[in-house]
C-alpha cells in the first residue's frame, strides 16, 4: 500500500509534506510503524521487546525511534474504555468487528467502538488537516498522525479487520445484534478460527492470518506500470474526507461477508473453532487481496492529496 502511494504522489505537494514529516522515510517504510509499536511492552516499563524480530521494523530500532514508539504506546495504553481482558487501547485502533449480517458499518452495533479503525483514520486525518484529535484519541503531532494513517488505511481494507463472523459453541453462525450478545461468540476477526487446507488436511494459520498474509506475487517488488494504472483509475470516495473511512468499512464488510460463503465450522474446542477451506479459497483470496491493495494504495494517496492539494 505504502509503495503504491509513494508512486502516486511523487512530485506533488503532498509528497513534499510527507517527506518533511517523515524525515525522508517513504510511506512504504512508515506504513508498518503502528504494528512495530506493538513491540513496546507496557508490562516491561514500555521497553521495546521485538528487536531483530521483524525486518521491516529495523528502521525504527534506534534509541530515538524506539523512544518515540514507547511514548505513543504509553499515552495510548489505557486511554479508552477497557474491560478486564481487553488489549492495550492502541492495539484496538487497528480493527472493528461488525457482524457480517450488517449491510454497512454503523457505530454502536456490536463490535464497533468510538476508538476503532474507522474512528482512528478519521482522527489522524483531522490532525493532518490541522484540527485537534477528537477524543478519546491523543495524537501529539502530524508526524504521529501520518504514521497512523499510513497503517490504518491498509487495515481497513483487509476484510477481516472490519467484518466478523460470530459463532455459537456448536459452530453455528449467530447474529450478535439479535437478542443478548454473548462475548464468547466473538471470533476476533477470524483469529479464533483455525484453518485446514483441504488438499493437505493440514492445520495452518488461523483465518485472520491467512487474510493478513501477502503472497510473493503481491509484494511491493511486483508493482509495475499495470498496477499503477489500476491504482490511478480508482475513483475518489464521495463526500467529506473525514467520512471516507465509514464508506471503506462498509465496502470491506461486504467483502468479508463473501469471504465466509461456503465455510462450515466445527464445534468450539479450547476457545477455537475450525474450518476446512475449499480448494479454490487461496486463489479467490489472492484476487481479493490484489484488488484491495490497489484500492488502499490509491486511497492513501487520495486522502493525502486532499489534505495537501
Amino acid at each position: 500500500m505504502g509503495a503504491i502511494a509513494d508512486e502516486l504522489i511523487a512530485g506533488s505537494h503532498a509528497a513534499t509534506e510527507v517527506n518533511a514529516l517523515l524525515g525522508g522515510l517513504s510511506l512504504q517504510a512508515a506504513a508498518v510503524w503502528a504494528d512495530c509499536a506493538k513491540g513496546i511492552d507496557p508490562a516491561k516499563e514500555f521497553a521495546y521487546t521485538s528487536a531483530g524480530k521483524y525486518p521491516e521494523c529495523k528502521v525504527f530500532e534506534t534509541p530515538e525511534l524506539e523512544a518515540e514508539m514507547a511514548d505513543y504506546v504509553r499515552r495510548k495504553d489505557s486511554n479508552c474504555r477497557r474491560v478486564e481482558g481487553d488489549e492495550s487501547c492502541h492495539k484496538q485502533y487497528h480493527y472493528t468487528d461488525s457482524a457480517i449480517q450488517r449491510s454497512r458499518y454503523v457505530l454502536g452495533e456490536v463490535g464497533t467502538r468510538e476508538f476503532d479503525v474507522v474512528a482512528a483514520i478519521a482522527a489522524a486525518t483531522h490532525v493532518l488537516a490541522g484540527d485537534p484529535a477528537p477524543p478519546p484519541f491523543d495524537i501529539k503531532s502530524k508526524r504521529e498522525a501520518l504514521f497512523l494513517l499510513a497503517h490504518f488505511v491498509g487495515d481497513i481494507h483487509q476484510p477481516l479487520h472490519v467484518g466478523a463472523i460470530y459463532l455459537d459453541p456448536n459452530g453455528a453462525v449467530i447474529d450478535p445484534d439479535a437478542g443478548v450478545f454473548a462475548p464468547s461468540s466473538a471470533t476476533q476477526g477470524g483469529n479464533e478460527i483455525t484453518t485446514i487446507r483441504r488438499a493437505t488436511n493440514r492445520r495452518i494459520a488461523n483465518l485472520h492470518q491467512a487474510w493478513d498474509d501477502v503472497p510473493t506475487a503481491l509484494n511491493a517488488s511486483r508493482i509495475d506500470a499495470a498496477w499503477l494504472k489500476l491504482a490511478r483509475n480508482v475513483p475518489k470516495t464521495k463526500g467529506a474526507v473525514f467520512e471516507w473511512p465509514k464508506a471503506w468499512a462498509s465496502e470491506s464488510l461486504t467483502i468479508a461477508r463473501r469471504s465466509f460463503v461456503g465455510l462450515q465450522f466445527a464445534a468450539q474446542q479450547d476457545g477455537h473453532w475450525t474450518t476446512t477451506l475449499p480448494h479454490d479459497y487461496d486463489a479467490r483470496m489472492e484476487a481479493v487481496k490484489k484488488k484491495q491493495l490497489v484500492r488502499t494504495g490509491a486511497r492513501l494517496a487520495q486522502i493525502l492529496e486532499t489534505i495537501w492539494p
